[in-house]
């Protein structure tokens, strides 16, 4: 039984970028995402974390090309670029006319329908210990012939509004390593819970991974009691910022440039 619809997993490229000697550094995650404007119609974007995008001109994905079945490199110029005021997510229009002439596959997450808000997944019963699964490309692991993502499953740790409304963050506990930066988290279905209280049974976009918490240890010397060395290793907590704040980026490219502040 499929828990993740295959679309979800097709809607998520590794990020690279161009070197000097032709070969490419992939330095994290992104995905794609839509917003409907009519019923024929919709409107595509890239999105991923603004430290990725930071800086750049360009970034290199990967796409398949659906007449020879092969993976080809898209370069997509991020000059159009938007970027939320705090929360570390950017969003990239593509052009939708390029993706239909090269015969580009593009799969995507339905931002408005395929996707739950904070308040929207807690409406539904989502809640700490709730099961999550994370897509993206941790460490550079991308396959030279295939663009499957590596999905990691963790839980939520915690989600409550005063957590969101303090650091705009959501606690997951998952394994989030460099190169998972910008990666789509997505429920688990669930067809159980406690009696009484809500399920939510289906796979939704709930946020975007942006860093993990660190745990660090200070060594001190025992003679001058002052600190020598601070070590520092991956705590297993992971920040996500939840979906609203994605759809506020994307809500930028419809608003005048005076209405963009967040």
């Amino acid at each position: 039984m499929a828990l993740i619809p295959k679309i979800y997993i097709d809607a998520v490229v590794s990020i690279g970028l161009r070197q000097t000697n032709d070969s490419i550094a992939w330095i994290g995650t992104g995905f794609f995402v839509h917003r409907r404007i009519n019923d024929k119609e919709v409107l595509p974007f890239l999105v991923s974390n603004k430290h990725i995008f930071e800086g750049k001109s360009c970034v290199v994905i990967r796409m398949r090309e659906t007449q020879e079945n092969k993976l080809v490199l898209m370069d997509v110029s991020l000059s159009d670029c938007r970027v939320h005021t705090f929360a570390d997510i950017a969003a990239v229009m593509l052009s939708g006319t390029t993706i239909t002439q090269q015969h580009l596959k593009f799969s995507s997450f339905d931002i408005d329908s395929n996707s739950f808000s904070s308040f929207e997944l807690r409406d539904n019963g989502v809640d700490e210990g709730s099961l999550v699964y994370m897509l993206g490309f941790p460490m550079g692991l991308v396959n030279v012939n295939s663009e499957l993502p590596i999905c990691r499953m963790g839980c939520i740790a915690r989600i409550s509004e005063e957590q969101i409304a303090e650091s705009h963050d959501a606690l997951l506990d998952i394994q989030n390593f460099p190169g998972n930066s910008g990666s789509p988290i997505v429920s688990k279905p669930e067809f159980i819970g406690i009696q009484g209280t809500k399920i939510l049974d289906r796979c939704v976009l709930i946020g975007i991974i942006h860093a993990y918490l660190p745990y660090r240890e200070s060594l001190i010397n025992s003679q001058t009691k002052e600190i020598v060395e601070v070590r520092s290793e991956n705590s297993g907590l992971a920040l996500m910022h939840p979906v609203e704040y994605i759809r506020e980026v994307i809500d930028m490219y419809y608003k005048k440039p005076e209405e963009t502040e967040l």
